[in-house]
Formats: C-alpha cells, structure tokens, sequence
C-alpha cells in the first residue's frame, strides 16, 4: 500500500528535475525511517511541498522545472549516517572516495553525490555553532575555500575540494564501489549508551528507594528488586548493542 505522502513527494520532486533514481531512492529511505520511528511524516519532515524544496532547493539541479544537464545514469547518489563521535573521519574517508555532501537532511543524515567519470576528492570541516555565530563562522571560513554543506542541530558542516590544497593529485582516477552499509555508529557511541542507561537507572533506584518510605526492609527489597530489574534489561540491551555492532562492523568490512 502506497502512502500518499511520500506519492505526492516524489512527483514534487521529478518536478523540480531530479534524477528518477535519487527519486526513488529518497522516498524509499524516508518512508523506511518513518516506519521504522513510527512517527508522522508530516510532523517529522514538513508537508511533502516544504519538503521538497529542502531536497532540491531552488538553486540546485531541476530547479526550474527542466530536467537536470546531469546524465541520471552518470551520477551515483548515496545517503547515511553517521554519531557525532566518528562522523568527521567518516566524512574524511568518503570524501576521498569522491562523495560530495550536498546537505544534511531532517533526520541528520548526509546527502551524497559522485559522479565516477569526474570524481575528486573532497575535504570536511565540523564546527560547533550557535545560529547567531553562523555567519561570523561562514565568512572566517570562506577564504579558505570553505562553503557550507549542511547544519544539524548545533554543528555546521563545511566542503571543499582537496584540488585547493593538492591541486591535480585530487583527481579520483580507481573510484571505488559504493559503501553497501548507511549507518555507522562508533564504539564510543555504545559505550555512551551503556553509561547513560547506567545512569538512568541509578535514578530508577533512588526513586524507587525513596518512594518505598522509611522501613528498611522494604526500602531493601525494593532496591534488590529493582537491581535484579535492572541487571536483566542491562544485559538484554547489551546484547541487542552487541548484535548491532557486529552487523556494523560487517557492512564496515563489506564496504
């Protein structure tokens, strides 16, 4: 069953002049989030208008209404994610891959492009803004050769081709395959959020202890219980952390 949103999106999209591909591949990704999240699109992206002119907005290919100069069968399009651990040496090795970020969508996921008859490498650059500091950070970077590429939340993501630095040696002549995976998540992230579900349930135990008034032996079993609670839901997320760290590790590998 086809969801009318994501129907009226992608004839938004073929009308401002994308690629059929990256068409399908888009509205396949974001109806996949949405029912994975089970959450609104509406609520999540905007109404299939808005949000068609953050995915191709007016200055980008299409965007008058003709069909882009680009060969859809010339450009290779791919979209992932990466945690704010890692993300920076995720995008230094897929930049010099010759992945180009064109923005970050809603959901915090880098949209990409490579075309493998043309390719170059591509630097990046992660700053940590406040909106009122934006500009300040855009014009300090500018004369770098640095140009904005997609904020999320409190970071600001900036490009630039490796040829302002390295000149010819940029160019990108064995181009390989496009990564198989499209989440990357760090050690470091699941260490995070073993730690913050430690933490929660200290709170838990508190509460709980608190709540069962001043008797001892029943603030005791109450606090035992809620050990045994814990231990058992710990060790259940821990195992589902370590299943997905291996399906991770091999989409890393296969890539």
């Amino acid at each position: 069953m086809t969801n009318p949103y994501f129907d009226e999106l992608a004839e938004r999209l073929r009308a401002r002049g994308l690629p059929e591909g990256e068409v399908t591949r888009t509205v396949d990704d974001l109806a996949a989030f949405v029912a994975e999240a089970g959450t609104d699109p509406v609520q999540e992206f905007g109404t299939p208008e808005e949000f068609a002119l953050q995915v191709a907005p007016a200055d980008g290919p299409g965007a008058d209404g003709k069909p882009s100069t680009v060969p859809s069968d010339s450009v290779e399009t791919w979209t992932w994610r990466a945690d704010a651990f890692h993300e920076r040496d995720m995008l230094a090795r897929y930049g010099d891959e010759g992945w180009e970020v064109d923005r970050v969508d809603r959901t915090g996921r880098f949209v990409s492009h490579r075309d493998p008859e043309n390719s170059q490498r591509w630097q990046y650059h992660r700053e940590t803004v406040l909106s009122a500091d934006r500009q300040a950070i855009v014009d300090r970077l500018a004369p770098d050769g640095w140009e904005p590429c997609g904020t999320w939340f409190c970071y600001e993501y900036f490009k630039r081709p490796k040829a302002a630095t390295l000149g010819p040696e940029a160019e990108l002549h064995d181009v390989p395959q496009t990564p198989a995976g499209r989440t990357f998540l760090s050690r470091r992230f699941y260490v995070f959020m073993v730690a913050y579900g430690a933490f929660i349930f200290a709170l838990v135990v508190l509460a709980s202890v608190a709540w069962a008034g001043l008797s001892t032996e029943n603030a005791g079993t109450v606090l035992l219980a809620t050990i045994f609670t814990g231990l058992v839901a710990g060790a259940l997320v821990g195992a589902g952390m370590a299943y997905a760290r291996t399906r991770a590790h091999r989409r890393g590998k296969a890539s």
